[in-house]
């Protein structure tokens, strides 16, 4: 028989078995956003594709790493599929991050955990020893080499890895942990294809191979995608339409995230009438959840910023001042 066939008598049967089982785990990944997790029904599922969209500076690779650093820290490996950043700038975001979220006060800067890195600050010995002359370094670094074993960063080239590279890299994984990873792409737009495809046409065969992809493994796929022009056009809000590439983007996602600055899409008699002329609104970003197969479509939630950080401040709020599908500028 395929073993791809299953009667529904044997899902059920499955599900009793998990469900009684303390140390079996649900088919959900936690994004480590709270309040996202909430509007997500407990987070990302098995066997879903994620993009992240979103105008380019608005931090979408801070999020999905703080994603992955969740994962990895909770227990579950991740496969972190980068076209953008090298694994060490990845891990000196990481390392910033995790000093910020246990300490307050004059937290560790990316900046600062970089000069660690390429020994160009005035300070003698490997990490440790740099690090530790900052607030909360030497406990940043600890807590990243508690999960770095289960953070699996491959470095991509959009001419060599394909989607076969990606599901063997996942396999290897999935093998070596004995559980499904987490898989994050950055980004979906730049996974080779072999044969020379017009974008959409190209872009139908990635989302259609990472939806696979997420199928086989059991795993949830989260993967950014770029914006087409009209989503970066001044006075457009962009939409899950605006994903760069075919309709099948779209289509074939189960959740739609995008990230906004809040000043460019608040309403205007928030920034006409606010502190500071709405200044404050800057530090804010609203995720909009575009598309949620498991829940309610629309939902917008929003996160303060701390880039220099290398993070967003994980406890968000619901938005409460009117959004508006044109961007705001005031002189």
């Amino acid at each position: 028989m395929d073993p791809k066939l299953i009667a529904a008598s044997d899902v059920l049967e499955r599900v009793d078995r998990r469900l009684l089982d303390p140390a079996s785990d649900a088919p959900v990944w936690p994004t480590g956003f709270p309040l996202l997790d909430e509007e997500l029904g407990g987070g990302l599922r098995a066997g879903t594709l994620n993009p992240v969209a979103g105008a380019r500076g608005e931090g979408k690779t801070t999020f999905v790493l703080q994603m992955a650093r969740h994962s990895a820290r909770s227990g579950r490996p991740v496969v972190f599929v980068s076209f953008e950043l090298e694994a060490e700038t990845l891990l000196q975001k990481a390392i910033a991050a995790e000093a910020a979220e246990r300490s307050t006060r004059s937290p560790l800067t990316v900046r600062q955990v970089r000069a660690a890195f390429e020994a160009a600050d005035t300070v003698a010995g490997g990490l440790p020893e740099r690090l530790g002359m900052h607030t909360g370094g030497i406990e940043a670094l600890t807590a990243v080499s508690q999960y770095a074993a289960r953070l699996y960063i491959h470095r991509s080239t959009s001419t060599a890895t394909t989607l076969d590279v990606i599901a063997s890299a996942v396999k290897e994984v999935l093998v070596e942990q004995g559980a499904a990873p987490l898989v994050v792409v950055d980004y979906l737009q730049k996974i080779s294809t072999a044969d020379h495809l017009l974008e959409d046409e190209k872009v139908t065969r990635i989302t259609e191979g990472l939806k696979d992809l997420s199928i086989e493994f059991e795993c949830p796929v989260v993967a950014i995608s770029a914006s087409d022009r009209a989503g970066l056009e001044p006075g457009t809000r962009m939409r899950a339409r605006n994903m760069r590439g075919s309709t099948a983007l779209a289509y074939e996602a189960d959740v739609v995230l995008i990230p906004v600055n809040k000043v460019d899409v608040v309403a205007r008699h928030h920034l006409m009438y606010g502190a500071n002329n709405g200044e404050h609104f800057k530090d804010w970003s609203v995720v909009t959840i575009e598309k949620n197969r498991s829940g309610r479509t629309g939902g917008e939630v929003e996160f303060r910023k701390q880039f220099d950080c290398g993070r967003f401040i994980a406890e968000g709020q619901f938005v409460s001042e009117k959004l508006v599908d044109e961007r705001v500028y005031t002189e």
